[in-house]
């Protein structure tokens, strides 16, 4: 009994290894070499999040192209392509994203930005009164509040870890996977600003009905009838004058 149990106690020894080896190759080995291949992709996913809030927000300071409602807003621009080039520096650039053989995992970017006008009523009816405003006077206001941004990683087909595992059965390549990570941002946002005291005096005039009295063919005309009317010398009376405040030097800080 005792030279049987010993065989017994050999043989269950020998199968628990042998088990021990096929779930290793199966399903542990495989897990090992998969999970920094997986951290790598979701790296890649949170740089695109990060590179779509970008693009949304770049186009809340800089306007360009169409991005504006009037196409030829007076302010700071920047290019779809150069904010592009700026994202693919910013966030798209890793050490981290290589496979085993050094090959880059990086296939590729690509960004869209749009510009529309907010939802709701009240931009509507403001939208309105703006149009009337810029009819009488030049002033223009920047309507297009909605900003989207999305960003677009493609992921290279290389010979990676999961080819490696799965093999390339029925007809399949794994080492082909076609991934594409992509992630989109909205922010609503007033995005205009002044572009200096020129800017700001335009669009005050614009909202100041005595500004259409202030041009130089009235002003020829009153300088005629000096003689008869001297109060309204255009030196005299400055009708429509806007003047942009300035702040004192001594306010100014070094």
């Amino acid at each position: 009994m005792n030279r049987r149990a010993a065989v017994s106690g050999r043989l269950c020894s020998g199968q628990a290894l042998t088990e021990f080896v096929i779930g290793a190759v199966l399903f542990l080995v495989p897990l090992f070499l998969i999970i920094p291949l997986l951290g790598k992709y979701a790296d890649m996913k949170a740089s695109t999040i990060q590179a779509a809030r970008y693009n949304a927000w770049e186009r809340t300071v800089w306007y360009g192209q169409t991005a504006s409602s009037t196409g030829d807003w007076q302010g700071n621009d920047k290019s779809e392509s150069t904010i592009k080039s700026e994202m693919d520096s910013k966030f798209l650039t890793s050490n981290l994203w290589h496979d085993r053989t050094g090959t880059s995992m990086l296939g590729g970017s690509a960004n869209s930005i749009t510009n529309n006008d907010a939802p709701g009523t009240a931009n509507t009816i403001l939208g309105f009164a703006v149009s009337v405003a810029n009819a009488i006077g030049p002033f223009n206001l920047e309507m297009k509040g909605l900003y989207e941004g999305t960003a677009t990683v493609n992921v290279a087909n290389t010979t990676s870890v999961i080819s490696e595992v799965l093999g390339s059965g029925a007809g399949a390549d794994p080492a082909r996977l076609n991934l594409s990570i992509s992630d989109k941002n909205v922010i609503l946002a007033n995005g205009w600003g002044a572009n200096g005291a020129a800017h700001v005096k335009t669009q005050v005039q614009g909202l100041t009905p005595t500004s259409i009295l202030s041009n130089p063919v009235l002003d020829a005309v009153r300088w005629i009838l000096v003689p008869f009317t001297p109060e309204l010398v255009p030196t005299v009376l400055e009708l429509g004058k806007i003047e942009v405040d300035e702040v004192p030097p001594d306010r100014l800080g070094n």
